[in-house]
């Protein structure tokens, strides 16, 4: 370990909250790179897009609700997104004041190449591993992050 960062005690190993946000941080910075490569500002345009392409459409506000970001900062991202054709946004029927975005044909190839990209990108960080690690921490990662509330605070 480096000079200050938490490191393994005799009580135990290292702050879990600490390892999961170095992992995050890398993670993040490796698909960030994935994302500008698309022409995207990181990977936080590219958890829109995707969040926009794969439910049923929801208003600006529901997605922000969903994504844990605020609505300017989301309006900031749609704007930059529907100003590189990747998105747009239409009227909500039930609420005129409401608008829903959608993905472009333009977009929903932008987010299919960067997926495609991530799951190498993820190849790359996880090499380290065995495939049954590979699985298991998936699993055991899919089980922090279920079953648990939403909480305020956004995570992209």
């Amino acid at each position: 370990m480096t000079a200050g960062t938490p490191s393994e005690t005799a009580a135990g190993p290292v702050d879990l909250t600490w390892l999961l946000h170095r992992a995050a941080q890398r993670m993040r910075a490796a698909l960030d790179e994935v994302a500008r490569a698309h022409g995207l500002a990181g990977v936080r345009d590219w958890v829109v897009l995707t969040a926009i392409g794969i439910g049923p459409p929801q208003t600006q506000l529901a997605l922000g609700r969903s994504l844990g970001v605020d609505k300017t900062t989301l309006t900031l991202l749609l704007d930059r997104l529907e100003a590189a054709g990747l998105v747009t946004r239409g009227l909500d029927n039930h609420d005129r004041r409401a608008r829903i975005p959608l993905v472009t044909e333009a977009g929903a190839a932008v987010q299919r190449e960067v997926a495609a990209e991530r799951d190498s990108a993820e190849a790359g960080l996880l090499a380290a591993f065995s495939v049954q690690e590979q699985y298991l921490l998936r699993a055991l990662l899919t089980r922090l992050a279920d079953g648990q509330p939403d909480t305020a605070g956004g995570c992209i």
